[in-house]
């Protein structure tokens, strides 16, 4: 599931992001960070979407392998992008399904980051 979620933040257009992430999070999935919240896949993918506009070179990659116990879960990710690496910590509610009901990211941005472009 999370190797799923991290892949499908690798893609590269709104229509791979929604079939990709579709395949991790469920129907009533809620997303939040430090600079915003999105709901349900469709919310997941635009935000995706606008980050990719934004940094377009990224990849991200687990950091520390997730860990779980009953519906919830953690683990560490790492985004590279010119020559830059940041670093972030997930957590996370799943369903019997295996896909994720919620996620809690919690990260910084580099400081010329255009926030505004986040909507």
């Amino acid at each position: 599931m999370v190797d799923q979620y991290l892949a499908a933040w690798n893609e590269n257009n709104l229509e791979a992001y929604k079939r990709e992430f579709a395949k991790c999070v469920g129907d009533d999935f809620l997303y939040s960070d430090p600079f915003g919240e999105y709901e349900g896949v469709d919310g997941l993918a635009n935000f995706a979407n606008i980050s990719l506009d934004i940094i377009p070179t990224r990849k991200f990659t687990i950091l520390e392998k997730p860990e779980h116990h009953h519906t919830y879960g953690r683990y560490a990710w790492k985004v590279e992008f010119s020559g830059k690496t940041n670093i972030g910590y997930d957590y996370f509610e799943f369903n019997q399904d295996f896909k994720m009901t919620s996620l809690i990211s919690f990260f910084k941005l580099p400081e010329d980051y255009p926030l505004d472009k986040l909507g």
